[in-house]
């Protein structure tokens, strides 16, 4: 405000004085004053629109619209990628699929207890059919889901202490109404210590090994857990093997060698369960691979960690 009292009253002194000049100098006078006054009025104006030179606070600078959209653009998220996106519509879509699917196994499960009356044998037949199509299309839908994510790295593992004779048991569990007339059987060693890993993601890799050995090789599949061990580094870990005897050595072993090193090569819905467990494998510091024996026998075998 004072400044521009300042101003004001600069303005009206040249006015002034040009009038007082004009009678004898009328047009040099005029164009003196006036350019002093233009000169005037922009120190004027470059003195209003200078920050405080006060040492009390800090100064005081105009923000310019386009240094606002600089640091807008700056903090703002990155695009989404392509998988991202893909990802994030899996997602949602297996969202809404899980939901009438598990609708589908309790009510499942409802008729197989006998809530609504006893089931006659074929009926109970269908109603276990019925059950297992929807569990297997849960699996597939969660297989789907994770692979998308493992790509877009946007794959979160919800992993907990969980003890290796659970990881078998539940893996029997669901690879029995697909073993097609084979047995699987579960050995677990007493004593063993938990494992950190993703439950369910964790069975679901076992799942889809245990699946692959009994396609690959036609016959029956064993799980054997061993006793803890530890690595070069001194890291503890948990091996599990799923044991089997090949009818054709060099041809099975090929078929399950190729299918577990090139999963992504194949377009049945196995090749992807055994891609997402080998990729949920590694992820949670273990690791996959094969070990042909003699008369016949071979394994695939898994490491899984004992501690964090």
């Amino acid at each position: 405000m004072k400044l521009r009292g300042v101003a004001v009253l600069t303005a009206l002194y040249f006015v002034a004085v040009w009038i007082l000049m004009a009678q004898e100098y009328r047009y040099l006078g005029a164009i003196v004053l006036l350019v002093g006054a233009l000169v005037a009025s922009i120190q004027v104006v470059r003195s209003l629109q200078a920050p405080p030179s006060s040492s009390s606070g800090p100064a005081v600078i105009p923000l310019r619209a386009a240094s606002i959209q600089e640091t807008i653009e700056t903090h703002s998220a990155e695009p989404e990628t392509p998988e991202r996106q893909r990802a994030r519509f899996l997602g949602a879509l297996g969202h809404e699929l899980r939901n009438p699917l598990n609708s589908v196994t309790g009510f499942a499960d409802m008729l197989l207890s006998g809530a609504d009356g006893e089931l006659n044998a074929e009926q109970e037949r269908s109603v276990h059919t019925i059950r297992a199509s929807a569990e297997r299309l849960l699996r597939l839908v969660a297989t789907v889901v994770d692979q998308a994510r493992v790509r877009a790295g946007t794959l979160r593992l919800q992993q907990q202490w969980v003890a290796p004779s659970e990881l078998v048991s539940e893996t029997t569990n669901f690879v029995r109404p697909r073993a097609e007339g084979k047995s699987v059987i579960g050995d677990v060693a007493d004593a063993l210590p938990r494992v950190f890993v993703d439950r369910h993601r964790t069975i679901d890799a076992l799942v889809g090994l245990a699946v692959l050995v009994i396609r690959s090789s036609g016959t029956d599949v064993s799980i054997r857990v061993a006793p803890p061990r530890r690595d070069q580094v001194g890291k503890g870990f948990v091996q599990f093997d799923l044991m089997t005897h090949l009818k054709d050595s060099s041809t099975d072993t090929l078929a399950i060698v190729e299918r577990l090193e090139r999963p992504s090569s194949r377009t049945d819905a196995l090749g992807l369960e055994v891609s997402v467990a080998r990729s949920i494998i590694e992820a949670q510091g273990g690791r996959i691979w094969t070990e042909a024996g003699t008369a016949g026998s071979f394994r695939v075998c898994m490491t899984l960690p004992t501690s964090p």
